[in-house]
């Protein structure tokens, strides 16, 4: 019985890493750096993208705090 199960499971692992292998095969080592090198330009493109969208919320936040405390100690005039 459990040798069902695991053929059930080893068959489509197997395809799959078959196809992974063929469609490896099928590239040259030229064309290989190249795709590396565009997945990992992308994938910096968007880790810095995120950092600069965190760091420009944590000034805004920053910002706005001080502004807001500004505003709270000229409200306190007695102009």
């Amino acid at each position: 019985m459990k040798t069902f199960i695991m053929d059930r499971y080893s068959s489509p692992v197997s395809y799959f890493w078959g196809a992974i292998c063929t469609l490896i095969g099928a590239f040259s080592l030229n064309e290989i750096a190249i795709i590396i090198g565009i997945i990992l330009s992308v994938a910096t493109f968007f880790i810095n993208w995120a950092y600069r969208r965190r760091d420009f919320q944590h000034k805004k936040k920053l910002r706005e705090e001080y502004y807001a405390k500004y505003k709270k100690d000229n409200d306190d005039s007695d102009l």
